[in-house]
């Protein structure tokens, strides 16, 4: 699993009149620097984790359904029911499958995201690449997301993740989330998570309790600095708020408003990273 360390440095108090937020110079600022506790930490260190992955499997969703298409235009004829991304070692490898004759599940393509583009592309023939049993989870856990109906933020179908949690019992996440239908606009809410066990769904959660989408510009196309938002379920941000800095391209401030928290969810050097600021 691809993980990244949080970056220790605080920022000193926020202007909060302004619009959108911005942190003041920690060398010209008066007021102490806040710290994490050990449990925000390890919330914030799990919310950087989890939100690289979430990014990451979904670019690689769409940018191998793209490439396969290309190669594939006659997909729905070959029987493609699906995809399942894979974590390997110099990216992530999208494939699209379908039922096998022999039962079970094979192989139709594949190709291998690097974070840039797709390198490498396969094709396989009937019973050419039988899914092995780790796949097949991963195709069962979609099939159970299917049959999930959580609150939906808009019209278009929710996009799916589904990755191991990486604990010892083997289980998965799994994530249906809103996807974008307006340029302009971002969909912070209408996002799930599901924790999925021996094929079964063991925990759920929802990230907010409502529909929420965001402006990224206005009708001049011009795009703010930032963007601002509260959180009510949690004591910090989420991997929700570190996916959406990477797919709306912009900072975002989360005020997390039980503990009375600033927080900039951001990218740094092309990584993620979490900062208390107040």
């Amino acid at each position: 699993m691809k993980t990244f360390s949080t970056f220790a440095t605080f920022a000193g108090s926020l202007m909060l009149a302004a619009a959108p937020l911005a942190a003041q110079d920690p060398a010209t600022s008066a007021a102490p620097r806040p710290e994490m506790s050990e449990a925000e930490q390890a919330g914030v260190q799990q919310a950087v984790d989890l939100g690289w992955l979430v990014y990451s499997y979904d670019q690689a969703a769409w940018h191998g359904t793209d490439a396969m298409l290309e190669d594939l235009p006659d997909a729905r004829e070959r029987g493609v029911a699906g995809w399942i991304v894979n974590d390997i070692a110099d990216g992530w490898e999208t494939v699209f499958y379908r039922p096998a004759k022999a039962g079970g599940f094979e192989a139709v393509w594949a190709g291998v995201y690097d974070g840039r583009k797709v390198i490498r592309r396969t094709t396989y023939t009937a019973g050419e690449r039988a899914l092995v049993s780790g796949e097949v989870a991963l195709v069962q856990a979609n099939e159970l997301l299917r049959t999930q109906h959580p609150t939906r933020c808009s019209a278009s179908p929710f996009n799916t993740v589904v990755f191991p949690t990486g604990k010892p019992d083997g289980g998965l996440y799994a994530y249906l989330l809103t996807p974008q239908e307006k340029t302009g606009e971002f969909p912070f809410g209408g996002h799930h998570r599901f924790e999925i066990v021996g094929g079964q769904i063991k925990d759920s959660r929802k990230f907010t309790n409502s529909c929420l989408t965001m402006p990224t510009a206005n009708e001049a196309g011009k795009r703010p600095e930032a963007l601002s938002l509260s959180h009510l379920l949690d004591p910090t941000p989420t991997e929700i708020h570190v996916f959406s800095v990477y797919a709306a391209d912009l900072p975002v401030f989360v005020m997390t408003t039980g503990n009375d928290r600033v927080w900039a969810v951001e990218v740094s050097g092309g990584k993620p990273r979490i900062r208390l600021i107040r």
